[in-house]
């Protein structure tokens, strides 16, 4: 049996299979060609002392409300989540700005005659969202443990972001903030299954922040 493992590249990811493997009693070598730990999850100076950027990502939710990160003891070595008052906000050419609140209820309060359409495609979504991230985050090939859940979220997601947009929502400042949201897919917005990137950072949002 395979006592010992080589692990390239010291992400998240990578970190992450590392911790695995040596929880499974494996010896474990990580190789990292850069300097620091981290990925796309560093924070470096880059412009002035004392000034910190993300070097990549800037948010981090579905860390936040991954499975495998909330079983390590991650506070016990410091990790302190950040919280802002809102998770984010899509601003407009006005100086008007939709914004996604913590509550489903609230964010829906503002958006008009979509607060309805709104809060019947998030709120299910979000208050199962431990089950549904152990769903979309773990192994495709098993059978689904939550398979009503898991179709609720198929049926939208595998649409495109654009198309499902326009056909739930109304209110021109909905469809921005899910296409916003959506736009994390670095793909044209018309292509299917962008609108999965729009559920799981809204919903995730809600969620865990």
């Amino acid at each position: 049996m395979i006592r010992s493992a080589i692990v390239v590249g010291a992400g998240p990811n990578g970190l992450a299979a590392a911790v695995t493997l040596a929880r499974a009693g494996c010896e474990v070598t990580v190789l990292e060609a850069t300097e620091t730990l981290g990925g796309g999850s560093r924070t470096a100076e880059l412009t002035l002392p004392g000034f910190r950027h993300d070097v990549c990502s800037a948010i981090h939710p579905l860390a936040a409300g991954s499975p495998f990160f909330s079983s390590l003891p991650l506070a016990a070595h410091g990790l302190d989540w950040i919280q802002p008052e809102l998770p984010l906000a899509h601003p407009f050419d006005d100086g008007t700005a939709a914004v996604l609140y913590r509550s489903v209820d609230e964010t829906a309060r503002h958006l008009g005659s979509d607060a309805g359409a709104y809060r019947r495609m998030m709120a299910p979504l979000a208050r199962r969202w431990p089950q549904l991230v152990a769903q979309i985050l773990g192994p495709l090939l098993r059978p689904p443990a939550h398979p009503l859940l898991l179709a609720r979220f198929g049926v939208l997601a595998a649409l495109p972001a654009a198309g499902l947009a326009r056909r739930a929502f109304r209110e021109e400042r909905t469809r921005a903030l899910f296409a916003g949201l959506a736009a994390h897919a670095a793909l044209p917005l018309e292509q299917p299954f962008t609108a999965s990137f729009g559920l799981v950072l809204g919903v995730a949002a809600h969620a865990v922040g």
